[in-house]
């Protein structure tokens, strides 16, 4: 794999390869974050780190165990995602219990995570944990962005009253959605 693929592959994860808007997994995070772009940012790191971990766990299994037993696939998955939630939250106790306490349930049920799994093991490893990198940085600049949006653009007292809260919400990540579609690139 030479460098103009490992580049395409980053800009398609991050811009055109959105999971959280454009492939609508993992929203639901996106949507209820009532964080500061600090906090979402590192949600959005956490994110990443178990995307990345799960992958190296899942590629493998699935290729060498899971080949003759395909219909165990997604419940494998669950299972690992959600080991590698817990050991995480277990080894980064002490430092970021206090920062993100409930933040590590989102990752156990974040959609995205187990999509890009699900979806990763069609390709070659490499490329596995290249995409599941760049799809766990795409989903954390979304969350950022989206945190930041919400808490300065959008003004409530100016939002007329049958479209504030979740309207505003969907149309502001409608807003996302389209500027990310005039970047959809064909590597």
């Amino acid at each position: 794999m030479d460098l103009k693929v490992i580049l395409g592959i980053v800009l398609a994860g991050i811009l055109s390869n959105n999971y959280a808007l454009l492939h609508f997994l993992g929203t639901g995070a996106v949507l209820e974050n009532e964080r500061s772009s600090r906090r979402s940012l590192t949600l959005g790191l956490g994110t990443t780190l178990v995307m990345v971990i799960s992958t190296l766990i899942t590629w493998p299994l699935n290729t060498y165990v899971l080949a003759k037993v395909p219909y165990l696939q997604t419940m494998v998955f669950v299972l690992v995602v959600l080991m590698v939630v817990e050991i995480i939250h277990v080894i980064a106790k002490n430092i970021l219990d206090n920062y993100c306490k409930s933040d590590f349930v989102k990752f156990a049920i974040n959609g995205a995570v187990l999509g890009l799994c699900i979806h990763n093991t069609h390709d070659e490893f490499v490329t596995a944990i290249v995409t599941s990198a760049a799809v766990g940085i795409g989903f954390m600049l979304t969350m950022t962005v989206y945190a930041k949006l919400k808490s300065t653009l959008v003004d409530e007292e100016a939002v007329p009253p049958t479209f504030r809260g979740l309207p505003i919400d969907l149309l502001t990540a409608g807003m996302m959605v389209l500027a990310l579609l005039a970047l959809n690139f064909k590597f």
